[in-house]
């Protein structure tokens, strides 16, 4: 009898399980490729940082993607900051300089296309932007990383539909969980921890797609704390039954 009451917990528990490694994985590989930009070996050239980078998360090898980058004047003078770009390749990174004219509260956008030609370390692209001072405006600086990914299609598709199974799954795995956990001890227990994890998990995948790959690290510690403690929990539950 028993066995019959856990079988309607099985699906929704797959779901959940489904839609966390999803989660982690894109959290991690998002980190990964944030925190190993950071370290590549661009010079460091400004103190402050530079707002308004945005690097596609994935891309696939034969993938084509564009990095872009929003500048804004703040001010009330004209500004005419130049920008160095940096962008990764197999030998030496490829670099550029600009220098464009910013009206009073003008902003705008620059962007630069990247393929497999900017691959590096079997599976990352890095980008980095300098904008030099431009007064009263000091010099700023940011990079960013794309991981790689060894799939057919593009990165732009595959985003999303990971984002959508992540979410969508660990949702729907945490509904059927509540709605048919009657004779379940375990999962009565453990709900909110996972739901925990869940929200841990989303609250990363914001973070780690801002570039924020300090702050996603802890997010990261957390989940696998979380995941120590249910599969301990679990084994436990498992044991005392036999």
């Amino acid at each position: 009898m028993m066995n019959e009451k856990r079988k309607p917990i099985f699906p929704p528990l797959l779901s959940f399980v489904i839609g966390m490694v999803v989660g982690v994985f894109l959290v991690f590989v998002a980190t990964w490729a944030d925190m190993e930009s950071a370290f590549y070996g661009f010079p460091r050239l400004a103190d402050a940082g530079l707002r308004g980078l945005n690097c596609p998360v994935l891309m696939t090898r034969d993938d084509t993607a564009t990095i872009s980058l929003k500048l804004s004047n703040p001010t009330d003078d004209k500004l005419s900051p130049a920008v160095k770009t940096m962008i990764s390749t197999p030998l030496v990174p490829e670099e550029s300089l600009e220098t464009i004219e910013l009206a009073p509260g003008e902003s705008k956008r620059l962007e630069w296309r990247v393929d497999s030609d900017n691959v590096d370390l079997d599976r990352f692209i890095f980008a980095k932007v300098l904008m030099y001072s431009a007064y009263p405006l000091p010099s700023r600086e940011t990079s960013c990383g794309i991981f790689i990914l060894d799939l057919p299609g593009s990165g732009r598709v595959m985003l999303p539909l990971f984002v959508a199974i992540s979410l969508l799954g660990m949702g729907w795995g945490l509904y059927g969980m509540n709605r048919f956990n009657a004779g379940n001890a375990w999962i009565e227990k453990n709900l909110r921890a996972m739901a925990f994890v869940a929200i841990m998990l989303a609250l990363g995948l914001v973070i780690s797609f801002m570039g924020g790959w300090i702050p996603s690290i802890l997010v990261l510690a957390v989940v696998v704390l979380m995941l120590f403690f249910l599969l301990g929990s679990f084994l436990m539950s498992e044991r005392r039954e036999r």
